[in-house]
This record gives structure tokens, C-alpha cells and sequence, in this order.
């Protein structure tokens, strides 16, 4: 009798961690608030007056945006996201963002035609509230999509579809 009950109290005890990593994402925000890429090697170094002078050099590059969506009613997403070089590298800003959260969320750029899951994974997501920054490891091209993707279920959260910027 002993051993069913060590039995069904580990299974309890598994059942509430499942649970637990199931569920409370929808109860808990991760914010953030990154600053952009510095944009020069040995940045962290630099003056904050060069820093400046190289970031508004990055914001006159970006050069295609888009403007997150809900992927249905209950998977909510909003804000911006927008595209800039920095140092030979790409990469992609979220700004004003904020999605409902969830378990094993990742950042995804999907190209025309393919399947959320069949992207590129560019990073698990970094916070559901805030501004927050990803390397884009390929050139994006005009109707590339950034996915917000729960791998664990193979659901789409919400996505931005990327456009020339005027």
C-alpha cells in the first residue's frame, strides 16, 4: 500500500510542475527594455556622446517595419517591429510590444510559404512586455514574417509581416 501511495503523490507532484509551466505564464509578465545594439566594436567603451552619434545613425537605417497582430482571440500580440544594420550584422526591434504570455515562446522569421514551424528560429523570446532586439542571421526580404511561436504546442501567438520602410 505504501508504494501506491509514494506512487501517486510523485504523480501529483509531476502533474503540479506540468501544471504549473502550463498556466502560469498566463498569470506572470516578463518585461524588458533593451537598449539598441551598440553599433561600433569596443561600444562599451565608448563615450555616451559617440554612442548617441551612432545610434541615430542606426535609426536612419532601418529600413522595413511592420506592426504586430493577433494570431487569433485568444493569442493576442501588439507594436512594432522595425529593421536595422548595425555593425555588419541585421537585426530586428520590437518596440511597444507586448503579447499574452505563454510557455516556451520563441521568436521566429518565417519566409513566403513556409510554416511557422518550418522558420528560423532568431531566439526564445526575451520578455511578453517591452522592447527587445534579435540578429537576424539572413537578409529579410519584403512579406518575411516575425512569428511569436510557442514550440512546446505549435501555436502562433501573434506576427508582424515585414514591409519597405518610406
Amino acid at each position: 500500500m505504501s508504494k501506491k501511495w509514494v506512487s501517486l503523490s510523485t504523480l501529483l507532484v509531476l502533474m503540479l510542475i506540468v501544471g504549473w509551466w502550463l498556466v502560469s505564464p498566463l498569470f506572470l509578465d516578463e518585461t524588458v527594455n533593451e537598449e539598441l545594439p551598440p553599433t561600433i566594436k569596443g561600444a562599451e567603451t565608448a563615450s555616451a556622446e559617440e554612442l548617441s552619434d551612432e545610434r541615430s545613425e542606426v535609426a536612419q537605417e532601418r529600413h522595413r517595419s511592420g506592426i504586430f497582430v493577433n494570431a487569433d482571440e485568444k493569442h493576442r500580440a501588439s507594436g512594432d517591429v522595425t529593421t536595422f544594420h548595425s555593425n555588419n550584422q541585421q537585426w530586428i526591434r520590437f518596440e511597444n510590444f507586448e503579447v499574452t504570455n505563454g510557455p516556451d515562446l520563441y521568436t521566429v522569421l518565417v519566409k513566403e510559404g513556409q510554416l511557422t514551424s518550418e522558420g528560423i528560429i532568431l531566439g526564445k523570446l526575451k520578455g511578453n512586455i517591452g522592447n527587445q532586439n534579435y540578429r537576424v542571421p539572413l537578409s529579410l526580404e519584403e512579406g518575411d514574417r516575425i512569428v511569436i511561436w510557442c514550440k512546446a504546442f505549435d501555436v502562433d501567438f501573434g506576427f508582424a509581416e515585414l514591409f519597405l520602410k518610406e
